[in-house]
């Protein structure tokens, strides 16, 4: 009889959890949830069944699914914390992590002490930035099942968000122990070890980023060689490519002018950077992505340059003024600009959002009362929120030019002084040799280290940072000392 004319019931009868999860254990999550399908349709009250169609679900990345048959198993047995601690774990994934640490912190409760729950809790609270809780729980965790790797490296993140930068490491190194090829521990140390400054370790870490998913970066492929320092480059072709944001590629940029005038150099950067770097850097031939890369002999990712030039932190090219501004854009600018005021200061105050959890935004309205009450005010961003628009409209000595980075660089060479959260613009200015006031987050990016008010990177940048998480106040407190500084 052929199989297409049984009924699902007459197909169910040696269809039971034991088939279900040997297919599970083969990695066939569509046909261990058509079979969990079958037997929900003879009876859609198995707990057994609604969880491992929410297993099969989520392992097929459907993950309203997998929501739904978990969800529908904590109804029917509200009791049972494995289908508590499932939804969790699932909400975990839907990004949602308050609604998690509820669910996980129930199945606690009822008594999963499962070092999985526990580990799920851990990375609920990280999600929160509760770190100190997360640690905890990732601790109770370790104690259960010490080799757990995953458990491992998050809290390496809780240690790195808390700043403890020694405990951050030690964590990312028992990851490693216990799984010497993880990716994620690599990742991670890497931006510890650059935090802390041992940029000769940490550049190299920090080439696992090609081999992380999580980094959404694209690893380019070339009939040329990689460059990292390995050969002599004399009289070759040397390719430099842009990989990541606008403010990686400005602030890395600055290689071009180490390299000796028997190197051939073409740069292809981000399209709307194309002009502002032909217009810096004469000794390189700028090409835009898309555009048909010429013939070269090495090729080599703008921030993998520190690595290739073998860079510690005493011998980073700390340039006044590397980025310039056209002559025409400038004197187009210069006398909208110079309306503002006699002391003209320009603003950024949000990140251009590419990022999860991005910290370095900080509202306007906030920001004001805490500004030099004698300046006249630029504000940088290029795309206003509705809120800017009335804002900046409503002050008379205000504005917002809303321009590309030629027109940016140009706007900031008539500015005073330039006050930003960590974006490209903050880079840019810099880069011009403009005073510049970096606002900076409790935990800052790599590049920034890990304290003091000066970077190796940019001379004529100050660092104001969070003395804790959160605390933009303490930063705003800190302008206007800094301006009359500057001033000064």
């Amino acid at each position: 009889m052929d199989e297409s004319n049984h009924s699902a019931t007459e197909r169910v009868i040696n269809i039971n959890l034991s088939s279900v999860r040997l297919c599970l254990q083969n990695g066939d999550a569509k046909k261990a949830l058509y079979y969990c399908q079958l037997l929900l349709a003879k009876d859609p009250d198995q707990v057994d069944v609604l969880l491992f169609a929410a297993i099969a679900a989520r392992a097929m990345d459907d993950i309203d699914d997998a929501y739904c048959y978990a969800d529908y198993a904590t109804k029917i047995a509200p009791e049972n914390p494995a289908p508590h601690s499932l939804l969790g774990d699932i909400l975990l994934i839907q990004k949602k992590p308050q609604a998690a640490l509820e669910k996980l912190l129930h199945s606690e409760s009822l008594g999963d002490r499962s070092p999985q729950n526990l580990f799920n809790i851990g990375s609920a609270y990280l999600d929160l930035e509760r770190f100190k809780e997360a640690k905890t729980k990732l601790d109770d965790a370790l104690a259960i099942n010490p080799a757990m790797a995953v458990a491992h490296i998050n809290k390496g993140l809780a240690e790195h968000s808390l700043m403890n930068l020694e405990s951050a490491i030690d964590c990312f190194d028992l990851a490693l122990r216990n799984e010497p090829n993880n990716i994620d521990a690599k990742w991670n140390k890497s931006h510890v070890l650059l935090t802390k400054g041992d940029y000769q370790a940490g550049f190299r870490l920090f080439e696992t980023r090609w081999q992380n998913p999580k980094v959404r970066l694209r690893k380019r492929t070339f009939e040329s060689q990689l460059w990292l320092g390995q050969n002599d480059i004399s009289g070759k072709t040397v390719l430099l490519h842009a990989e990541g944001g606008f403010g990686d590629t400005l602030q890395f940029i600055r290689y071009v002018k180490l390299f000796g005038k028997d190197v051939s150099l073409i740069v292809q950067c981000q399209k709307p950077l194309i002009e502002l770097v032909r217009d810096s850097f004469s000794n390189a031939q700028i090409i835009a992505p898309g555009d048909k890369i010429p013939n070269h002999d090495f090729h080599c990712p703008l921030m993998s340059l520190p690595l290739a030039f073998g860079h510690k932190v005493g011998t980073v090219p700390a340039f006044d003024h590397y980025i310039y501004a056209r002559d025409d854009l400038t004197y187009k600018w210069k006398s909208l600009i110079d309306k503002v005021g006699k002391l003209k200061i320009g603003l950024m105050v949000r990140g251009s959002g590419s990022f999860n959890g991005d910290k370095r935004s900080i509202q306007l309205e906030k920001l004001e009362r805490y500004l030099p009450p004698d300046a006249g005010f630029v504000f940088l961003q290029k795309e206003l929120l509705n809120t800017e628009r009335k804002f900046i409209d409503s002050r008379g000595d205000w504005m917002a030019p809303c321009a590309d980075f030629s027109g940016t660089a140009a706007i900031c060479e008539s500015l005073d002084i330039v006050i930003s959260v960590d974006t490209s613009v903050a880079h840019l200015a810099a880069a011009m040799g403009k005073p510049t006031l970096l606002l900076l987050p409790f935990r800052p990016d790599w590049r920034w280290g890990e304290k003091g008010e000066t970077t190796i990177w940019y001379p004529s940048c100050t660092l104001l940072r969070q003395p804790q998480h959160d605390d933009w106040e303490s930063v705003f407190e800190s302008i206007n000392p800094a301006v009359a500084k500057i001033i000064a």
